[in-house]
């Protein structure tokens, strides 16, 4: 718990499930009396697509997993998964998860070690940070892709822009390039402290505005890390 900091407010930005969750966690953490505002950037809209058979598949993501499994059965075939939660979605969805160490290139070298007999699908999203397909088949590994979905631009809520407008610092987890982009194109002229906790170095890059005052990249690639990135933001700055 930090008590001496003066509370900046954690605004969360994510889709989906996914926010509830991340602010949950923080709670958990740092305390239940922290000012948090909720107001999602992008949607997830489904991508209507052919699924080309495979005998074992890839997934970056929780919402790839969805979109799959609202098409197929599981039917209990090998899933690599980026991390934790993906591979606890796969499950759940009847595949059975190999989980990866948290990001996409890692999941990669995992695959091309196990070298996987069969054919291998990698569904993802419209947009992805890293070409996971194009590094297999580089590797020797031949693996086709379906693209499930997209992330739609939503306007920031009224209580998420009063925060960028603020006088107390935003305290802001950022788990994509994509997420740090569209935050950018949606920030005000004068903004509040931004102190940005980035999941990698490529989403620390995406931040290109004067108002990140401080930028902590993630030590893992996951929840736990991004919080951990947050707790160093909190020893190391001063609010206002």
């Amino acid at each position: 718990m930090v008590q001496e900091l003066a509370r900046p407010i954690l605004l969360v930005t994510r889709p989906g499930a996914g926010a509830e969750r991340f602010a949950a966690r923080f709670r958990e953490r740092f305390g239940d009396d922290w000012p948090i505002v909720i107001s999602p950037l992008m949607r997830i809209g489904q991508i209507e697509a052919d699924i080309p058979p495979a005998d074992a598949v890839i997934f970056t993501s929780q919402h790839a997993v969805a979109g799959l499994a609202a098409r197929q059965a599981g039917a209990g075939r090998v899933a690599y998964c980026v991390g934790q939660r993906t591979a606890e979605a796969a499950r759940a969805a009847g595949f059975t998860p190999v989980t990866g160490p948290g990001d996409a290139q890692a999941l990669g070298e995992l695959i091309a070690a196990e070298k996987p007999l069969g054919r291998l699908l990698f569904a993802r999203g419209e947009e992805v940070a890293f070409d996971l397909a194009k590094w297999l088949d580089s590797a020797g590994i031949e693996t086709e892709q379906v693209v499930l979905y997209r992330q739609k631009p939503v306007p920031p809520s009224d209580a998420a822009l009063a925060a960028l407008k603020g006088d107390a610092p935003c305290l802001i987890p950022l788990f994509s390039p994509n997420a740090a982009r569209r935050l950018c194109e949606i920030l005000p002229v004068k903004t509040a402290p931004l102190w940005a906790a980035a999941m990698s170095e490529s989403v620390a890059k995406a931040c290109e505005n004067p108002g990140f005052t401080a930028i902590q990249v993630a030590p893992r690639p996951d929840a736990e890390g991004m919080l951990d990135a947050i707790a160093t933001l909190l020893r190391t700055q001063k609010a206002g």
